[in-house]
């Protein structure tokens, strides 16, 4: 078999989701798209903005395809890449490409609120509040991993014989060290801190792009063109002016910046790095491919006729490995965001749905962008089939030597140097580079969404949990939000700044709002504050990411992240069934992604946290709250099925005059 069986037998499938399953999932929904959309109905200029399908398939997808894709199959394919490939296809398509277009159109249906949300108005405000706290716990986890991932990137250093250099070149700045492979004392070159400048460079450009595209209405291409202009001039930046710094100095600049870009207008900074650096994505796709069947016509690409490449079935040897453990669970959590992931769902529930300006681009955004998604984990897989041997593999990423450490984003750097060095006849070092550009960028743009969703949660939160308090019940200021802690039906005004608060009259519960003073009202006045939220959620991060690796902290993230995925399934579900309508393409997934995930979460207790007690007690401690929770949720959601008894009967309806602009 040859790599190009793999991606033709890929593309079909791909094919037949987007041209038959997609409209298939579209109609069972009911797309109309003449509904107007939250983006439109509730438009504010910061985080409610209808935008151009591709500017926001271009930060949907910069969100989600973070380090998920790519660490996650490096990772797994110790288990043999058969078994990958398969799971990535076919998850991708029947579980995850499901699961992003059931949570952004249910998003989007619900007045572009977040799951939780949705949730409360399928289920009450004990699912709320339980989701709200699963959900921020599962986003503390996805900061927490992606923040090592980062600085790891950032400070990569990579052998120059690996890279088949002369210790006289110059592209490179050079270290003494020891090689992370073999141990011995070598020259090393910082390939991270290209990336550095690049991701720097990038950043400050943002605000120019997103004023251009959205406040301008410059056409998509000319942006288009510009970011890819930024993006070559950051890459020559940063061969000239590399970034040196120590990795816990990278993890608190990283915090300071996701800190100032969560509580900013989505266009300035988020919408608009996403923009920039899913170019970067596009063009490494472009070329990964073009790489690869260059190789399969020079004759690398018979993964068969090579007995020195990666195995297709290599379980027993990795079942027996110490980190690893069974097939299923373990591959099926490790391949996070290839196949399905949780993460999408609060993406399409936090900034997606409130960008999109009709429904159509509900299943072109949320359908499509995982399925590029799913595709782009399968190049990672044959990259790494091409690039690598076993052994070289073996070394780089589950090395023997004492002291010695895997290095999943240097495993994926060195298979796309020598991809395209024998496709394309292109260096190992150039090649290597493009990886590490592409990997950090979408590291920090997955860091950016997230920290903005966690603030947007703790918001919603803590309007739930104070609502009975006259904090919550008087007006937004300035630098506040204005979060209804109420349900859908109760809302009866919507104007240009949001959903509006429960003002002059009771409070949700039915009482009237109870007074406060001192210190608990100043912490009621915080709590309102995007600032605050920020802040809350930045720390989170470091206090879980600092001195954690991401080994460590990959079984639990993806764990908590695949069972979101099942509670955004089993969401979709109910929200299906109180239409009345067919569940079982929604809920097959569901109750699959269940079993493997409470399996995966009970097996890493047992084997791992538990008796490593307690260097592993911030691990110990997630599984079992996360476990908790989504129990708890999983409870409500079979007793609401079963009695029918739905918190909110009536769906979100936009405004008259939003409806009316729609049809005009």
């Amino acid at each position: 078999m040859t790599i190009l069986t793999i991606l033709v037998v890929a593309v079909a499938v791909y094919l037949f989701g987007i041209k038959i399953y997609a409209n298939w999932v579209g109609r069972a929904f009911g797309e109309d798209v003449s509904r107007p959309t939250p983006a439109v109905a509730l438009a504010d200029g910061r985080d409610y903005v209808p935008t151009r399908t591709p500017v926001v398939f271009a930060h949907h997808f910069a969100s989600i395809a973070g380090a998920g894709p790519i660490v996650g199959p490096v990772l797994a394919l110790y288990y043999g890449w058969l078994p990958a490939v398969l799971w990535i296809i076919l998850g991708g398509v029947f579980i995850g490409a499901v699961h992003d277009y059931a949570a952004t159109y249910v998003a989007v249906r619900e007045g572009g609120r977040s799951i939780a949300v949705v949730g409360r108005r399928l289920m009450g405000r004990g699912a709320f509040i339980m989701l709200t706290f699963l959900l921020v716990a599962v986003l503390t986890l996805v900061c927490a991993a992606f923040l090592n991932l980062s600085a790891m990137a950032l400070t990569s250093t990579v052998p120059l014989h690996m890279l088949k250099m002369p210790p006289e070149q110059t592209l490179f700045s050079v270290v003494e060290d020891n090689d992370p492979v073999t141990g011995q004392p070598t020259q090393l070159a910082q390939i991270g801190g290209i990336a550095s400048m690049s991701v720097i460079v990038i950043t400050a450009c943002s605000p120019l792009i997103g004023f251009l595209y959205l406040k301008r209405k410059l056409p998509v291409w000319i942006c288009s063109i510009l970011a890819i202009g930024i993006c070559s001039v950051s890459l020559a930046i940063g061969l000239y002016f590399p970034v040196r710094l120590q990795p816990d100095h990278w993890k608190l600049l990283i915090a300071a910046y996701v800190l100032i870009a969560s509580g900013l207008p989505v266009w300035l900074l988020l919408q608009s790095r996403d923009f920039i650096n899913v170019h970067i994505l596009y063009v490494g796709m472009a070329m990964i491919v073009a790489a690869l069947v260059g190789a399969i016509a020079t004759g690398h690409g018979n993964i068969l006729g090579d007995s020195a490449s990666l195995p297709a079935s290599n379980i027993a040897l990795a079942e027996t490995k110490s980190g690893l453990g069974p097939v299923w669970p373990v591959l099926f959590i490790t391949i996070a965001c290839g196949a399905v992931s949780g993460f999408h769902s609060l993406c399409a529930g936090g900034t997606t749905c409130k960008q999109l300006s009709s429904e159509r681009a509900v299943r072109q955004v949320g359908f499509y962008a995982m399925l590029l998604e799913s595709f782009w984990a399968l190049l990672v897989v044959c990259v790494l089939l091409v690039g690598l041997k076993f052994v070289d593999y073996e070394a780089l990423l589950y090395p023997t030597t004492p002291g010695a450490k895997g290095n999943a984003v240097l495993t994926f750097a060195m298979g796309v140097g020598h991809t395209v060095d024998r496709g394309l006849g292109i260096s190992i070092a150039v090649g290597a580079i493009g990886a590490m550009l592409l990997l950090e960028g979408f590291l920090v743009t997955t860091l950016d969404t997230a920290v903005r969703l966690t603030r947007y949660l703790l918001e919603e939160g803590w309007a739930t949990i104070f609502d009975r308090y006259d904090v919550y019940a008087a007006p937004a200021a300035k630098g506040e939000v204005s979060v209804a802690a109420m349900d859908e039906d109760e809302i009866t005004a919507v104007g240009a700044g949001g959903i509006a608060a429960p003002i002059g009259r009771p409070t949700p519960t039915g009482r009237h709002a109870m007074p406060t003073q001192g210190g608990f009202r100043l912490i009621l006045k915080l709590s309102r504050h995007y600032w605050f939220n920020s802040a809350c959620a930045v720390a989170l991060m470091l206090a879980l990411g600092w001195g954690t690796g991401y080994k460590a902290l990959w079984g639990i993230f993806a764990a908590s992240n695949q069972l979101l995925a099942a509670l955004g399934l089993l969401i979709g579900s109910l929200w299906i069934l109180r239409r009345g309508q067919n569940v079982w393409f929604t809920l097959l997934p569901c109750l699959a992604m269940l079993v493997t995930t409470y399996y995966m979460l009970v097996w890493s207790l047992v084997t791992d946290y538990g008796p490593r007690w307690p260097k592993t007690a911030s691990l110990l401690i997630a599984d079992v709250v996360v476990t908790v929770l989504a129990t708890g949720v999983l409870a409500l959601a079979i007793r609401t099925a079963v009695t029918r008894k739905w918190a909110v009967s009536k769906p979100w309806s936009p405004p008259a005059a939003a409806a009316s602009q729609v049809a005009s």
